[in-house]
């Protein structure tokens, strides 16, 4: 199995991704989802969506997959395997803006990648690594329940007990 080490950008959008923050989406966008995203702010399906979400590639990377049989452990920068993606398709977005026929201002051009021989991966996110993260901390260590924060600050006199203020 390919494996690639993902940008601190890359990261982010895996995380919205598997935790349904990008929500339609189910990985990484489609060539027809990226281009309605850039020329209409739609999904292919015609869901309104504000800006493409991709995962680029080297293209050396790139021919060492085959779409629909391949599958790339995506890595943090430490190493640890976060997921695995099923790539379905690879392509290389067309750089050149399309006029809007319905406006007369020219359209802006359209996201490109960082280099000419950058390809771009489509993949279903299949599985979610279960390891964690060695400097991560639990959620649980840093939230507070409601008795013990409103208790703490009742306990200090910042707030009277019953929530209204004394006259």
């Amino acid at each position: 199995m390919a494996s690639w080490d993902l940008t601190a950008r890359q990261l982010c959008d895996l995380e919205l991704l598997a935790t349904g923050g990008f929500s339609p989406l189910r990985g990484f966008m489609t060539r027809a989802d990226y281009e309605g995203v850039c020329h209409d702010m739609r999904l292919a399906s015609g869901a309104l969506w504000p800006m493409p979400i991709t995962l680029d590639v080297t293209e050396e990377f790139a021919k060492k997959l085959t779409p629909g049989t391949s599958k790339v452990a995506l890595r943090d920068p430490e190493g640890v395997m976060l997921g695995v993606l099923h790539v379905e398709d690879v392509w290389q977005p067309d750089r050149k803006p399309k006029p809007r026929p319905s406006s007369p201002v020219p359209a802006p051009p359209i996201p490109a990648p960082i280099t000419p021989s950058t390809r771009r991966i489509h993949g279903t996110l299949a599985e979610k690594s279960k390891a964690r993260r060695s400097s991560a901390l639990r959620f649980s260590q840093l939230t507070f329940d409601s008795s013990r924060s409103s208790g703490g600050v009742c306990s200090r006199g910042l707030a009277p007990r019953s929530g209204v203020p004394d006259a």
